[in-house]
């Protein structure tokens, strides 16, 4: 689905109050130019952009264990079987998630450490890296001392471990939650002495700028390597919005860390849906590549079986059993050729 990029006055109403909060935002339009568009001008990537931009991810849980039933119902031959779907689609890196309350807390429990070194030797076997993300379904900001303890019964082992990508400290925290910001501006840094030159970062759900912008603000003595955004926005808004998320980043890289299009709990028919989801897909890599991000993390590599998701708001939506770029009969969806073309850069 080609889409005509225009940044709307909505767009630029949310920036404006940005800046308006932030004077140091950092956006930079070109000289001269319309200041909706990203700039033209070229240059070498740093080792860092290259290494972000390296990033071609697919998010993960198995089709029948969902979050931390993952590791409660720990199933390796699912697991290898997944890691090759991932491995031949073009991916080179897998996300995965920890939680601490199935991994232990604050040391982690010698089973869970055991499930983790499985899962991560089993995608070296696919070639593929990892993206870990710890504190999974976590709240307990204000404890720094156990929060550290535990990153460094899980991480220390791992120092130096080339076969892990990214490690993220929380998925989706709310810039607006100050004490999650507070334990986030502490745990950054820490993270640099378990596992000193691994990239590390925190991502945010689908913010508008403004809230974006807040964010890098808060974080800037202690920022990430690379800013993770979360967008499951319109796929006709992904450009102008990701163009003012990539210049509120700026200087540091951005990944678009989960993008997705569930074919599940809509009205249309499946056949339909699977139509719209590649057409969501095409549109949401369309506008990445136009402003030089790296591909976006697809969310998710497989459907869910009813039950998978543990009891909660979630698994009550049942949206969330179909964002899945395969069917649970191992069928892939036409966005699975989609985002395979992506990541092979065609």
């Amino acid at each position: 689905m080609w889409l005509v990029r225009a940044v709307g006055l909505t767009a630029v109403a949310l920036i404006i109050g940005a800046c308006s909060i932030l004077p140091t935002a950092r956006v930079r339009p070109a000289a001269g130019g319309d200041a909706g568009k990203p700039s033209t001008v070229r240059k070498s990537p740093t080792v860092l952009e290259s290494r972000v931009q390296d990033l071609k991810e697919v998010n993960y849980f198995p089709a029948a264990d969902g979050w931390t039933y993952m590791w409660s119902y720990f199933d390796p031959m699912a697991i290898d079987r997944d890691f090759a779907r991932i491995h031949a689609l073009g991916a080179n890196t897998v996300r995965i998630f920890i939680q601490p309350s199935v991994f232990g807390f604050p040391t982690v429990l010698p089973v869970m450490a055991n499930r983790l070194s499985k899962v991560i030797g089993l995608a070296a076997k696919h070639s593929l890296r990892v993206h870990l993300t710890l504190f999974g379904l976590w709240s307990s900001f204000s404890d720094i001392d156990g929060s550290k303890q535990w990153v460094s019964s899980l991480l220390s082992r791992y120092r130096g471990d080339q076969r892990i990508a990214v490690v993220e400290l929380r998925n989706e925290i709310d810039p607006q939650n100050s004490a999650a910001v507070a334990w986030v501006t502490k745990m950054l840094p820490y993270l640099s002495t378990v596992i000193p030159g691994t990239l590390r970062t925190v991502s945010t759900a689908t913010v508008p700028p403004k809230v974006f912008a807040l964010f890098t603000h808060e974080l800037k003595n202690s920022p990430p390597d690379f800013w993770d955004y979360h967008y499951y926005g319109p796929a006709g808004h992904a450009y102008s919005r990701l163009s003012w998320i990539k210049a509120l980043a700026a200087p540091r890289p951005l990944f678009v860390g989960e993008t997705g299009y569930s074919t599940d709990g809509r009205p249309a028919g499946q056949a339909a849906q699977n139509q719209a989801q590649a057409a969501y897909y095409r549109a949401i890599f369309t506008a990445a590549a136009d402003l030089g991000l790296p591909t976006p993390a697809p969310w998710t590599l497989n459907d869910f079986y009813p039950r998978a998701i543990p009891p909660g708001r979630l698994a009550d939506d049942p949206s969330q059993y179909g964002y899945g770029l395969f069917q649970l009969n191992g069928t892939p969806k036409p966005a699975a050729a989609v985002v395979s073309r992506a990541f092979s850069g065609k």
